[in-house]
């Protein structure tokens, strides 16, 4: 609690009148009436900054209690989610403290500023706010360009926007600056836009999804659509490397007939016709490939 200070007439009027100014801010404080405490404070601060020796002990304490005081309102502020009018009031908090060598209370509203400002934006995405939560997190980046967890706000907010590249924008750079998840969701942003691609057999586009999927995470079915699309593309060498792999991981998988003829087709195409029909071979059963199969195997390659 702040103590009233009583000051003789001895020190003039404008002592005086300061003296009544502090002990009317220091009610207030106390009260916890804090908008009134910094006004009353900040005049008996204009006028003790003038009276030189005479004023110096009820100054510093002026200046002790304000950033105090701004703190408190701040917190008060937010609490009652005024947040800009808070983070003003933090920002004077923090600009008072340093002032006068208080390193304790500028850190602490310092540390309270971009906690309020990601609550806010958080509360503003949970309600279904998304520009508004965008913007929030907009400003944390402002100062703190290097906030992860602010991209990755950014970019599930744009994901159920439908700003698919507004998401992979923010993913990318949280992703840059570590954080693993951002990773994950863009291995899987671009894994569908691979998928999407099949049906118009659009297969360059189906490549560069993958590819950039695997680059992210490496996940089976990314190799399945890479191996794919590299040998539509006749990217054999590739399409071999990453086709063994997926086999090998599952050699039972529901699809492993899919797997085994674009095998065979890549390493027709790489000339290599023992290992072309070694993969032939073991479609000559399959319903959906027996004839293309029979065909290799009997007629064009004539294999052993």
């Amino acid at each position: 609690m702040l103590s009233i200070l009583s000051f003789g007439p001895v020190y003039g009027q404008d002592l005086a009148t300061a003296t009544d100014l502090f002990n009317t801010g220091a009610v207030a404080f106390n009260t916890n009436n804090y908008a009134s405490a910094i006004e009353s404070f900040n005049k008996a601060l204009g006028m003790l900054e003038g009276l030189g020796e005479e004023g110096a002990p009820m100054l510093k304490k002026c200046k002790d209690i304000l950033p105090k005081a701004y703190l408190r309102y701040g917190r008060e502020l937010a609490s009652a989610r005024e947040i800009d009018k808070a983070i003003i009031e933090l920002k004077k908090a923090v600009e008072t403290a340093k002032a006068n060598s208080m390193d304790d209370i500028a850190k602490e509203a310092s540390d309270l500023i971009p906690q309020l400002m990601m609550a806010d934006a958080t509360s503003f995405q949970n309600e279904g706010k998304l520009p508004e939560a965008i913007a929030g997190y907009k400003k944390i980046l402002a100062m703190e360009p290097n906030n992860s967890v602010a991209y990755m706000r950014i970019a599930m907010c744009e994901s159920r926007l439908n700003n698919e590249p507004g998401a992979i924008e923010a993913f990318d750079k949280a992703a840059l600056l570590g954080d693993k998840d951002a990773g994950t969701q863009l291995s899987g942003i671009y894994l569908k836009k691979s998928v999407r691609a099949i049906g118009a057999k659009n297969w360059q586009v189906v490549y560069d999804n993958a590819k950039k999927s695997n680059q992210y995470v490496v996940t089976a079915q990314g190799n399945k659509l890479l191996g794919i699309s590299a040998s539509e593309l006749k990217k054999y060498d590739e399409a071999i490397v990453v086709l063994e792999s997926y086999f090998a991981a599952d050699p039972n998988a529901s699809d492993k007939s899919n797997t085994i003829y674009y095998l065979a087709v890549s390493y027709e195409g790489k000339k290599n016709i023992a290992k072309a029909c070694g993969y032939f071979k073991q479609l000559l059963t399959d319903p959906t490939y027996k004839a293309i199969a029979e065909y290799k195997v009997k007629t064009q390659f004539k294999c052993n």
